[in-house]
């Protein structure tokens, strides 16, 4: 049995055309290390509803696991460790673009060194519950007190700017290691949120098992949650040294001047200045 299983969620909800794309970039790009293909089919009815699936994976060794549609990415994730034996688990959504060779053995040489617990192709300093200064001349009271309670609820449970974490649209870890990673309740997106940026979710719980979060670009270097704002990888620039794109990152590559200057701030920061100066 290889050491690693890459697990790529399908969701019916999606159509059929993200799963082309990701089946032609995984083909295009050799992983660099042997592995198994896991297909997480979300929201399936049936064989006659996968089926147009399985025949673009015609010529593609796999296994599959059909779940249902309920709850959130994570939770399948979640599901996924439990179902499989390899060591590691690489986890790759359903927008997952794979756009460089050797992607795969480039996540291994870090994830498998005793210091590194969690391995993304992303990361973020941002939270959501930091944003920048509005202008609250023209708002009313109400609006402004619903803001406050707003930012009051979620400074509980996230860590305002720079809150480090790693995305979870694509990343690998040791199933060991994810199965001990507490879930809790996952009903509402805001918990989604949670488990993925906030205090107690998955890059906190590493850190305080002793380990290190680190992104890998397509340079294959790791960077540490400090150099995560010069990895070139998430919402900067032309964001040139990322590995594995993402519907977020595609959207961030089509957007306008101003759209991007948001979200290079909402991820980095005053750090962003100085990219859209270079």
């Amino acid at each position: 049995m290889p050491d690693i299983c890459v697990v790529h969620l399908v969701r019916r909800k999606n159509g059929i055309e993200p799963f082309r794309n990701f089946i032609k970039s995984y083909l295009e790009n050799s992983a660099g290390i042997n592995h198994e293909l896991l297909i997480l089919y979300k929201g399936f009815t049936g064989k006659t509803d996968i089926l147009p699936y399985e025949n673009v994976l015609s010529d593609v060794p796999h296994s599959l696991l059909e779940i249902s549609d309920r709850g959130f990415d994570l939770q399948s994730y979640f599901v996924a460790a439990e179902a499989c034996r390899n060591k590691y688990c690489c986890f790759l959504n359903s927008f997952s673009v794979i756009l460089d060779k050797d992607w795969l053995l480039k996540l291994y040489k870090h994830i498998s060194q005793p210091c590194v617990g969690l391995v993304g192709v992303t990361g973020s300093w941002g939270s959501i519950s930091w944003r920048r200064v509005r202008n609250e001349e023209n708002t009313s009271y109400w609006i402004q007190f619903l803001r406050k309670i707003r930012k009051v609820f979620l400074s509980r449970y996230f860590d305002a700017f720079p809150n480090y974490h790693i995305r979870t649209n694509g990343f690998i870890i040791s199933r060991d290691i994810m199965l001990r990673i507490h879930q809790g309740v996952i009903l509402a997106k805001i918990q989604a949120y949670y488990l993925e940026s906030g205090k107690n979710g998955i890059t906190r719980q590493i850190e305080e098992m002793g380990l290190k979060p680190l992104v890998v670009g397509r340079d294959g270097r790791g960077y540490g949650k400090h150099e995560w704002d010069i990895s070139n990888t998430f919402w900067h620039g032309e964001q040139k040294n990322l590995l594995i794109s993402d519907n977020q990152t595609r959207k961030y590559d089509s957007g306008d001047l101003i759209w991007k200057q948001k979200w290079e701030h909402f991820a980095w920061g005053k750090t962003a200045e100085k990219f859209l100066k270079q």
